[in-house]
């Protein structure tokens, strides 16, 4: 117990607030309550901070709201800053992990909106520590003798990281779990010994009915005693009694939680009020399907075990197949447990077993019925059942172990979940939020790319770097730019990074981000004058929206997010003249080589550049062998690169005779792709296709012409030089063939 409440202690401090799940809507119920205004009435039509969560259950928040009345809470808005661009749902995608923005009123000593926050997370820790205790208390109570059982159990409890993460915020979980476990704890206690107490009985609706006024998955605790009294009362064959239960139960529900379901009916038309929650949170446009299900699976099995914050925070890969083989282990222990306890099992011990399935399958539905309904496939809302999960889990890694193993077994596992739920907080999470370093100008590194243009009078461009050249559809290009802020501004600006790919008629938009500076950590208006910060933005390219191979420009900008207007802001260079925001150019390459059928295949033309580039011609295609003069002929070049360039050189095709003076009968000379697939772009491994298109003078003889072709420096018309087949090279140019020109 001690080792959970200092873990969690350590979440709550490695949490910024309103960074833990949904605790930004949330606590603007409990606030609500607080100031005395009453419950929330939920509006589909009207925004309200607490969203969706104004149609929970209220006594959670009306406990919350009585620790912290006496604060003074009238900065939540301030502190509640979000994040316009945060990535909610996105944790792939590098910064903006944080829903709001941090800022120096968080720090200790904690006051307003941040320490009643703090206070309440306190208070769930301290809530959730039953569950630990219970989860210890049920196992004990089916399996007596196994006190390494019950406290592997409870380990599986308390170091679940993500239960340590809900354990230290503002979420009604909080009451719901505890209220849940101790009900299942009753039932366990029932069924062992054969009979209900009037006290119990008593206890048991007063818990049920706070269930039902926590939330609405306590609703399914009725179930659930349903069933063990019925497995009870048919032990005793005492049916009177069992009607009588269930009477008292009814009546203690009715009273404590009666009176919400009522509101609900009166307010929305419906006793739970899951109508105009689902409106608020979003339904799903379809129901989805048993394979889609299927496929969200993935995310439910991680945030069992700890995806964080706005699900923006996650843990690398592998710590997720730890914990997937953990469970495939007690799987499949369970099959050795059974087998070697078959003589041994108690006649009473079956039924609390099945009673733990029982409740873990009833949350599941419920979880399945309303995911459903709404994108909500999260692991930790099958919480409530948190404890006979772990239950379950232990006595089946239980079942790899036997003799005096069994403690070693226990005490090992156990140990290295407190190793693993220790580390998250330093490792994934305190990182996740925390602020890139301010720098000087003297620290940017002398490779990057030296700036100086200002963007929207607020932010010059220092400097900025590409680390890469190259980028295939569907991957991301990182861009590093060096901001200084320049003037301060009570605007919060956001930085664009675009790429635009270069077409024939015009550019398209084949990648673009959006973030407050510091990747969603500095606004603007945050910034001081001479404050220098380094970002590294990662744009993804959007697949099917350029055509591959091609460049792509590379451009940063400032706009201001949510405005009316959200064009780029002006950029002015030192002298205060209009400037492009233009990084660079980058390579976009086809996921794979594009094969060509070559019409003539050339087996060797190889041009040589003097900066160690290469190049060769696989082949040719022509669209007409005998033309009439006056006609178009176009021929298509397939060139290959075979060594990067560093220059751009221009293509020429030359139709030259006949006769002794072979001049240029006609000719096409331009850059490969008309300009938009340089020579320096050219990688090897991925031919070109270009087409050139000779345009034969009306008056031009009748003859047979050599179809010449080569390539040449622009600046200064030098030739580079060819190795061909002999017989085929004339004056650095590759004698394609003959053209019968009519």
């Amino acid at each position: 117990m001690f080792a959970f409440l200092v873990l969690g202690t350590i979440y709550i401090l490695s949490t910024p607030v309103f960074e833990a799940s949904d605790e930004i809507f949330h606590y603007p119920v409990v606030k609500y309550i607080a100031d005395g205004r009453g419950l929330p009435v939920q509006d589909a039509k009207a925004e309200a901070a607490w969203e969706q969560e104004g149609s929970q259950p209220p006594l959670y928040y009306i406990l919350a709201a009585l620790v912290t009345s006496w604060i003074n809470t009238d900065d939540m808005d301030a502190v509640r800053w979000r994040n316009p661009l945060s990535n909610i749902g996105n944790p792939a995608s590098p910064g903006n992990k944080n829903l709001v923005i941090h800022t120096s009123v968080e720090a200790f000593p904690w006051r307003g909106s941040v320490l009643a926050i703090h206070l309440i997370r306190f208070l769930s820790l301290l809530l959730q520590a039953g569950t630990v205790c219970l989860a210890y208390l049920i196992s004990r109570e089916i399996w007596p003798e196994r006190d390494d059982l019950a406290a592997l159990a409870a380990a599986l409890v308390a170091f679940n990281p993500m239960f340590l993460f809900i354990a230290g915020s503002v979420n009604n979980d909080n009451l719901i779990v505890p209220l849940a476990t101790l009900v299942l704890y009753l039932l366990i206690r029932t069924l062992r010994e054969g009979r209900l107490s009037n006290r119990r009985l008593l206890f048991l609706g007063i818990l049920l009915g706070l269930a039902a006024l926590t939330k609405l998955s306590g609703l399914g605790l009725l179930l659930l005693t349903a069933v063990v009294l019925t497995i009870v009362a048919a032990r005793r064959r005492s049916w009177g009694a069992w009607a009588r239960w269930g009477l008292i139960l009814v009546a203690a529900v009715t009273l404590i939680a009666g009176w919400w379901y009522v509101r609900n009916w009166r307010l929305y038309g419906d006793p739970t009020g899951l109508n105009v929650m689902l409106d608020i949170a979003g339904r799903r446009p379809a129901a989805p399907s048993w394979r889609g299900l299927l496929g969200e699976f993935q995310g439910f099995r991680m945030s069992y075990w700890g995806v964080f914050g706005g699900f923006t925070v996650v843990a690398p890969g592998w710590v997720y197949w730890v914990y997937d083989a953990l469970v495939i282990a007690g799987f499949v222990g369970w099959g050795t447990l059974v087998w070697r306890n078959r003589g041994n099992w108690r006649t009473g011990q079956i039924p609390m077993l099945l009673t733990l399935v029982f409740w873990v399958v009833v949350v599941w539905v419920s979880l399945i019925r309303w995911t459903s309904q709404t994108l909500g496939s999260q692991g930790r809302l099958i919480f409530p059942a948190i404890a006979a999960v772990s239950i379950l889990l232990a006595f089946g890694l239980a079942g790899w172990a036997a003799g005096k193993w069994r403690r070693r077994v226990a005490l090992g596992l156990g140990a290295g979940l407190w190793v693993m739920a220790a580390a998250i907080p330093f490792w994934i999470i305190r990182p996740a939020y925390a602020k890139p370093p301010l720098l000087r100008a003297e620290q940017i590194p002398v490779s990057a790319v030296p700036s100086d243009v200002v963007f929207g009078r607020t932010l010059r461009l220092l400097a900025h770097e590409l680390p890469l050249d190259t980028v295939r559809p569907g991957e991301e290009l990182p861009v590093v730019a060096y901001w200084q802020s320049v003037a301060p501004t009570d605007r919060n600006l956001s930085v664009f990074t675009q790429l635009w790919a270069q077409g024939r008629k015009n550019l398209t938009l084949a990648g673009m981000t959006a973030t407050y500076p510091g990747l969603g950590a500095y606004p603007t208006s945050l910034l001081k004058p001479g404050e220098v910060l380094k970002d590294t933005y990662r744009v993804p390219v959007t697949e099917g929206s350029a055509t591959a191979p091609s460049l792509l420009q590379v451009h940063l900008g400032l706009f201001q997010y949510g405005s009316v207007d959200e064009s780029p802001l002006p950029t002015v260079d030192s002298a205060g003249r209009p400037a492009s925001g233009m990084v660079g150019l980058v390579r976009l390459l086809p996921t794979e080589p594009v094969s060509y059928d070559v019409p003539r295949r050339i087996d060797d033309a190889r041009w040589t550049m003097d900066d160690g580039g290469q190049t060769a011609l696989l082949g040719y295609g022509l669209s007409d062998e005998s033309p009439k003069a006056g006609a178009a002929v176009t021929v298509t070049l397939y060139w290959q690169a075979l060594a990067r360039m560093a220059e751009d050189y221009k293509v020429f095709v030359h139709l030259v005779g006949p006769g002794p003076e072979e001049r240029i009968a006609a000719q096409s000379d331009k850059a490969p792709l008309d300009g938009l697939w340089p020579t320096w772009a050219w990688e090897p491994g991925y031919p070109v296709r270009d087409e050139y298109r000779l345009d034969l003078p009306a008056d031009l003889p009748s003859g047979t012409y050599e179809l010449l072709a080569g390539l040449y420096r622009p600046s200064d018309g030098w030739r580079v030089p060819l190795q061909g087949a002999e017989g085929r090279v004339k004056d650095s140019a590759m004698i394609l063939g003959q053209v019968q020109v009519q």
